[in-house]
């Protein structure tokens, strides 16, 4: 028998791919090689810690000011070599990588090279533009062309999947992790108690009665859509001073540079400008929120199980479900769209109500179908 390979790269594949590894220690099953490609370096040591989890290998794909290009080469080698002595000392059973990023898709394509099962994660996510979020629509068409097991997050991505010709005895719907890790989360004693791990949200957060998130990183809002954002984010501070906006701000010099050289932005006290939050601190957050304006994929999908509506700061969204739920709103890169809508977009969580990307069992599911597909 071999191993199940498991390749992380990001802070977001840490979170949904961690209840698939808790669920192995629950059934007793530790054939498996926890592989780390480092594309989120700097920012993933909590979330290791926060789900108890260590990787088996860490790598470093990423090199600083290297280009997407040099980056994917970088992960290429890397992995590849790792492959090669991994399987020196053991075959390898299948090969498993959770969502879009570049770690993913090469994860695939070194799968597709040996002849191995890959199994996806998340798949068949689509927003239809290739170049729209970029990369990640091109790496997850890539990813999908060599998938063996394709775990479909919803009957939608099934459906995406089924129109590009993949054949259904390959895809199963499972649910989103992330409603998993949420539940795992919630379960912890430290989300019970009222304070943060932040100082600066320790000092102010309490003093508001009501939150709004905000967060933005993609590609695609760089530049004007940016500074569109901190216009509204600007007046809405203005007009609700008893309106706490918490803003962790991503590291990515075009976004950071911009926001926190906005002196309009900065000269709010009931706006908190913030490095990159532990997932611990977000989640609490999040569950005191009134309402959340981001580009997030991850934070689309928790925040209805806070019953937390979000302003999608994107032109189109590949996690449409909310959407259609009345949950989410997309809203286009222009300053009094964006107020417009914080004011009037007040959707109704029915008594009964479900978070549509899950029921909390997706890594359950996840594997019994990855026990089938290693035998």
């Amino acid at each position: 028998m071999g191993k199940i390979c498991v390749v992380v790269g990001t802070r977001p594949e840490i979170i949904k791919v961690a209840p698939v590894i808790l669920e192995f220690r629950q059934r007793g099953f530790h054939d498996y090689v926890l592989i780390n490609t480092g594309q989120h370096k700097d920012l993933s040591e909590p979330y290791w810690e926060l789900f108890d989890l260590k990787p088996d290998y860490n790598l470093s794909v990423m090199a600083q000011g290297s280009s997407l290009g040099i980056m994917t080469s970088r992960a290429f080698q890397q992995l590849d070599e790792l492959f090669n002595e991994i399987r020196a000392s053991s075959p390898i059973d299948a090969i498993l990588a959770q969502g879009d990023t570049t770690t993913v898709m090469v994860s695939s394509v070194l799968a597709f090279y040996r002849n191995l099962p890959f199994a996806h994660l998340e798949a068949g996510l689509r927003s239809f533009d290739l170049m729209n979020p970029f990369p990640e629509e091109f790496n997850r068409k890539v990813t999908s062309l060599v998938t063996q097991l394709h775990l479909a997050p919803t009957a939608k991505a099934k459906t995406n999947l089924l129109s590009e010709g993949v054949p259904e005895n390959r895809i199963s719907v499972i649910g989103n992790t992330v409603v998993d890790a949420l539940k795992f989360v919630k379960n912890l004693p430290v989300f019970s108690d009222p304070s943060f791990s932040n100082r600066e949200l320790n000092s102010t957060f309490y003093n508001y009665e009501r939150h709004v998130l905000i967060t933005c990183h993609r590609r695609e809002n760089h530049g004007g859509n940016l500074l569109e954002l901190i216009k509204a984010v600007s007046r809405l501070a203005k007009d609700q001073q008893d309106t706490f906006f918490i803003w962790p701000v991503h590291p990515n010099p075009n976004v950071r540079s911009t926001v926190l050289s906005n002196k309009d932005l900065t000269s709010f006290k009931n706006v908190l400008l913030v490095d990159p939050l532990e997932y611990m601190d977000v989640i609490k957050v999040l569950s005191n929120c009134h309402m959340v304006i981001s580009d997030s994929g991850g934070i689309q999908e928790e925040a209805p199980s806070f019953r937390v509506p979000v302003l999608v700061f994107r032109n189109a969204t590949e996690r449409t479900e909310a959407i259609e739920a009345g949950l989410s709103k997309l809203v286009q890169a222009n300053a009094e769209d964006i107020i417009h809508d914080y004011y009037n977009f007040k959707p109704e969580f029915g008594k009964d109500f479900e978070n549509p990307f899950g029921d909390g069992l997706a890594a359950k599911r996840a594997v019994d179908l990855l026990f089938q597909l290693k035998m």
